[in-house]
């Protein structure tokens, strides 16, 4: 707060308060048949810097069932934006771990919406028969 008032002091304050303007609640989920929208609180860019970082708080769950190839789009008062990974790859839903925060990287001046960090997507374990089982320890026996 007062490093915007008093750029330059040659230290920071500390946050007052638990208020942590870098981090944006997710307000709603929206899923339509050609995207998934994840809504971000009205004036969510305002007083941001031109380009850099912030974080988002995805607190509700896509929908079960949601098909994982719909593209992810970040909105607020009505503008929506793609969420876009490297190389200009459209963010799927496959792509999200699902709630939790997540790192995004903002310029304003081309109006880029980059996922920097979508936290940890567990693999499914993979099972081993027991027959590949039995066929190992017989060769391990050898």
């Amino acid at each position: 707060m007062f490093d915007r008032l008093f750029p330059g002091l040659p230290f920071l304050f500390p946050a007052l308060g638990r208020n942590n303007p870098n981090t944006l609640p997710v307000v709603s989920v929206t899923v339509g048949t050609d995207s998934v929208t994840l809504e971000l609180p009205n004036h969510a860019y305002y007083g941001r810097d031109y380009v850099g970082g912030f974080f988002i708080d995805l607190r509700t769950a896509i929908p079960a069932g949601t098909t994982t190839t719909l593209p992810v789009l970040i909105g607020t008062n009505g503008d929506t934006r793609p969420l876009v990974t490297y190389n200009g790859e459209a963010v799927t839903v496959g792509n999200l771990a699902g709630t939790g925060v997540y790192f995004i990287h903002y310029n304003r001046y081309t109006n880029q919406v980059f996922l920097v960090s979508g936290g940890y997507k567990a693999t499914a374990a993979a099972t081993v028969s027991a027959e590949t089982q039995d066929a190992a320890k017989a060769k391990a026996a050898k």
